[in-house]
């Protein structure tokens, strides 16, 4: 019967409804259920519509949009479990999900313990994931030990984490340990990172002189926007010398007569 609450003092729609649409929270079910109640068919797709999505508060931080996202995620998590659907891409996800949120310790313990729950271990994208947010939340001591603990597996950090490693020391100007990195990248994968993490590192080189430039070209080969920071030193100059006085002067002239 609609009416009889069930053993737990629930009513039974709504426990069919919490069954059919996991995760949803409780007032939005109730707001489900009221939609049904209301007519003797079937409700109103619009009505129902508002009824379940969720609406942006007024206010709100990062920090509550990360929880959400947080739990939507463990919902996702909970029903593959069910079906048996997790693999190493699903964990992967459910991990960048952690390292998205910023919160550093319940990554690094996902990280430890999740793999090894599901009979999985973590891979190169796993490594790079959690690296990535050890640097950019400058807890680089904490970085290298991760990298040790990878290393003493039998892997090695993927091109693009030794980018965010060498964008790091450029974006704080530390050219001696860009540079050391940079040849350890090169050692491991025969490749210098992208040209995107070696923006910083160039642009200290060409600050610090011919010198410079020449060991890192050595090192990486040439930059391949050089035509680019050419051209615009010449537009500048042609630039400059266009609204020069004495041909302004003949401008102005020339418009008089």
């Amino acid at each position: 019967d609609v009416g009889v609450l069930d053993p737990r003092g629930e009513d039974p729609n709504i426990a069919e409804l919490r069954r059919a649409l996991p995760g949803l929270p409780r007032h939005r079910i109730e707001r489900v259920s009221r939609e049904f109640k209301r007519v003797l068919g079937y409700p109103s797709i619009i009505r129902l519509a508002l009824a379940v999505r969720e609406n942006m508060p007024d206010r709100f931080s990062p920090q509550c949009l990360a929880r959400v996202n947080l739990a939507n995620a463990k919902v996702v998590m909970e029903e593959a479990e069910k079906e048996g659907l997790v693999d190493s891409h699903m964990l992967n996800g459910m991990l960048r999900v952690h390292t998205n949120s910023g919160r550093i310790e319940p990554a690094i313990r996902y990280y430890n313990t999740a793999f090894a729950k599901h009979g999985k271990s973590p891979t190169t994208h796993s490594d790079r994931l959690l690296f990535e947010m050890l640097v950019k939340k400058k807890r680089l001591e904490r970085a290298f030990k991760l990298k040790q603990d990878i290393e003493s597996r039998g892997r090695t950090l993927d091109l693009l984490s030794y980018g965010t490693l060498t964008e790091h020391y450029g974006n704080h100007d530390q050219l001696g340990s860009a540079l050391m990195v940079i040849r350890e990248c090169i050692d491991k994968h025969g490749l210098p990172p992208g040209e995107k993490a070696l923006k910083k590192v160039r642009s200290m080189c060409r600050r610090g002189g011919e010198e410079e430039q020449r060991r890192l070209e050595e090192l990486v080969g040439k930059d391949p926007l050089e035509w680019k920071h050419q051209g615009e030193k010449l537009k500048y100059s042609r630039k400059k010398r266009q609204f020069s006085s004495p041909v302004q002067y003949g401008m102005n002239r020339f418009l008089d007569v």
